[in-house]
C-alpha cells in the first residue's frame, strides 16, 4: 500500500448486519495495531517493500486452493489457519516454486535441512512445506516458551517473531519488556516496541504485514460466509 492510500468496502444497503460486522472487525484490528505504527511508518515505507493485495484474483485462487491444508495443520498445531495462510503469503505469496537467495524453498520458505529434521515429507511439495512451517513454529513455542501465558493470538504472533529473528532474541525482548513495565505476553505495543528499538523494524514489520494480510483474509472470508448465509435465508418469491 502507498502512503495515504484509501481503501474501503462496497456493500449493498440491504446488508446492514454485514456492514456492522466488518466495521466492528476493523475497529478491533485498528486498536490492536496501536500507536507504534505511527512511530515507524516513515522508516517502514522507506525500507520495506510495499504490501501486496493478498486477495487479488490470482493470489485469491492460490489461497482458496491451499486453505484446506492450512486448516488441517492449523488445527493440528493450534494456529489460526488464516494466520498461517497470511504468513505463507508474506513469505512467498503462496508460491510453492519460490526460492530465496539463501536457498529457502516453498510457501513457508524453509531451508531443506530444516525440512529434513522435521520429518514431514518432501517440503518441495506444497502440503509438506506448509506442514513443516506449522510444526516448526509449534516447536519454537513448545521448546522456548513453555511457561509463557500467551493467549491464542499472541502465541501465533510470538511464533511469527521467533520464526523471523529467532526465539532467543524474542525471549530477551520479553525480559526487557517486563523490566519496562510492559506485558511480556502481548506482542503489539508491548514486546513489539522493545523489539523495534533493540533489534530493528524488520521483525516488527514482518509480524505486522502478516497481521494485515490476515485481516484481509478474515474480512473476505467473513464477507463470503455472511453472503452465503444471507442467500440461504432468502425466501423465494412465488409468482
Amino acid at each position: 500500500m502507498r502512503p495515504k492510500t484509501r481503501v474501503g468496502w462496497a456493500l449493498r444497503k440491504q446488508s446492514p448486519k454485514l456492514a456492522a460486522e466488518l466495521n466492528e472487525f476493523y475497529a478491533q484490528f485498528a486498536k490492536q495495531q496501536g500507536t507504534i505504527g505511527a512511530r515507524v511508518q516513515k522508516e517502514y515505507m522507506s525500507r520495506v517493500k510495499v504490501l501486496h493485495n493478498a486477495t487479488a484474483s490470482e493470489d485469491q485462487k492460490r489461497f482458496e486452493a491451499l486453505i484446506a491444508v492450512f486448516s488441517k495443520y492449523g488445527q493440528q498445531y493450534k494456529f489460526d489457519p488464516l494466520m498461517l495462510a497470511a504468513q505463507g503469503y508474506q513469505e512467498s505469496a503462496l508460491n510453492q516454486s519460490a526460492k530465496s537467495a539463501v536457498g529457502a524453498i516453498g510457501i513457508m520458505q524453509l531451508m531443506p535441512a530444516t525440512g529434513t529434521e522435521l520429518k514431514v515429507g518432501n517440503i518441495r511439495q506444497a502440503e509438506p512445506n506448509i506442514h513443516a512451517g506449522a510444526k516448526y513454529m509449534d516447536q519454537l513455542m513448545t521448546k522456548h516458551f513453555p511457561d509463557a501465558k500467551f493467549d491464542e493470538q499472541n502465541r501465533t504472533l510470538f511464533a511469527f517473531a521467533s520464526y523471523n529473528c529467532g526465539p532467543g532474541n524474542v525471549a530477551k525482548m520479553r525480559t526487557e519488556a517486563e523490566k519496562r513495565g510492559l506485558d511480556p505476553n502481548q506482542w503489539f505495543n508491548n514486546v513489539e516496541i522493545v523489539t523495534a528499538e533493540k533489534i530493528g523494524i524488520e521483525t516488527t514489520t514482518y509480524v505486522r504485514n502478516i497481521f494485515k494480510y490476515y485481516a484481509a483474509y478474515r474480512l473476505t472470508t467473513d464477507a463470503r460466509l455472511a453472503t452465503e448465509k444471507l442467500k440461504q435465508e432468502v425466501v423465494p418469491v412465488k409468482n
